[in-house]
């Protein structure tokens, strides 16, 4: 298993410092990958946590810029809410720049607010993505740019640079049969959100009998609270969650179940509220924890 950190891009005590501490530390402590989250401009109802947050297509180009070697991920763009040549443009500037080191993870959202506030339709938001992969497919793998879609149309036109591959690994963000379905036909990868291991070995099963396009690495977004007195499930949104807590012991068992379960990678979001906690607890995962697992 490769393990990644989610960056501290939201929250009401983040600044683009505590971004910076994390990717950096991240990286020197050997963790794969690095992870930003996508909101752009929340309803009153939703402050908590998403009413400060650094945008995550321009942060990541920040902390690319003050890294080297780990990769850096979007966890999850919203992609129909955005104008899809636009970032595709931004994504392959931020691939070229870094050396090949960019993953996109996409994703239909659920804020409907969110939409409205940006313009964009909620109700296609699922049938614009899948056009905008297909999109963004065929914009990073060639200079000349001809696509004709239901959505969008380009005609005669130039795209450039490319993204260092040719290719961006396009991860497919969500937690239930839709996000299946459209990983298996058009991803590089299903990633899902503190989902149990119940819920990752549901995907898989899934997977082994709908055989999909591409080779599909199967990943997962963590909440990771290295203090014992921590629950181990929360809610979000009315549904339950997992999260990795409980004594040194038990996380290794829950690792054990997600291994088991067929899960390849996983992005983990340590505390955020205080920066050096997280920092501490980020250490002591990787040395105390993540050897056992990794590949």
């Amino acid at each position: 298993m490769k393990f990644g950190v989610g960056l501290p891009n939201f929250g009401r005590t983040t600044s683009f410092d505590a971004i910076r501490r994390v990717a950096i530390a991240a990286e020197e402590l050997g963790y794969d990958s690095v992870w930003t989250t996508d909101h752009v401009i929340v309803p009153r109802a939703d402050i908590e946590p998403y009413g400060r947050i650094f945008e995550s297509v321009v942060t990541l180009a920040m902390v690319a810029a003050v890294t080297q070697r780990v990769r850096v991920g979007t966890s999850i763009i919203v992609l129909p809410m955005r104008n899809p040549v636009l970032f595709a443009k931004q994504a392959a500037t931020i691939d070229a720049a870094s050396g090949g080191r960019l993953i996109v993870g996409v994703g239909v959202g659920w804020n409907e607010p969110e939409y409205k506030n940006l313009s964009a339709n909620f109700k296609n938001r699922g049938k614009r993505l899948d056009e905008d992969i297909t999109l963004l497919r065929a914009l990073w793998s060639s200079e000349s740019a001809n696509f004709h879609g239901q959505y969008t149309q380009i005609a005669d036109s130039v795209f450039a640079p490319l993204p260092a591959r040719r290719e961006i690994p396009i991860w497919i963000g969500g937690n239930g049969e839709p996000s299946w379905q459209r990983a298996a036909a058009l991803g590089d990868a299903w990633h899902a959100t503190g989902a149990a291991p119940e819920g990752v070995a549901a995907a898989v099963k899934y997977f082994h009998e709908h055989k999909p396009a591409r080779p599909l690495l199967i990943s997962a977004r963590l909440t990771v609270n290295l203090d014992p007195s921590v629950p181990p499930t929360y809610e979000y949104r009315g549904a339950p969650r997992r999260r990795l807590t409980g004594t040194d012991d038990d996380i290794r068992a829950t690792l054990r179940e997600f291994v088991q379960a067929g899960l390849q990678h996983a992005a983990l979001w340590f505390p955020t509220d205080d920066v050096a906690v997280g920092l501490k607890q980020m250490e002591r995962f990787r040395r105390d924890l993540a050897p056992e697992f990794e590949d």
